[in-house]
């Protein structure tokens, strides 16, 4: 998805456009219990903190394609 799209997904699920660089864009969701969830157009995955995000260890994935 593009940086438009993503702001507009992000928009209407209450969480926030992030462009990861290379034309990825991503849409990051947080958790009331803390974790975040992350969403792209071939992905989704749940991480325990944005630490994990950062070293990219997700607890939870689902792939879209």
């Amino acid at each position: 998805m593009d940086n438009k799209q993503a702001k507009i997904v992000a928009e209407a699920l209450g969480g926030t456009s992030w462009d990861s660089g290379g034309g990825i864009n991503l849409i990051k969701l947080e958790r009331q219990d803390g974790c975040l969830v992350v969403l792209s157009d071939e992905v989704i995955c749940e991480y325990k903190n944005e630490e994990d995000f950062d070293n990219n260890k997700p607890i939870n994935s689902i792939f879209l394609h």
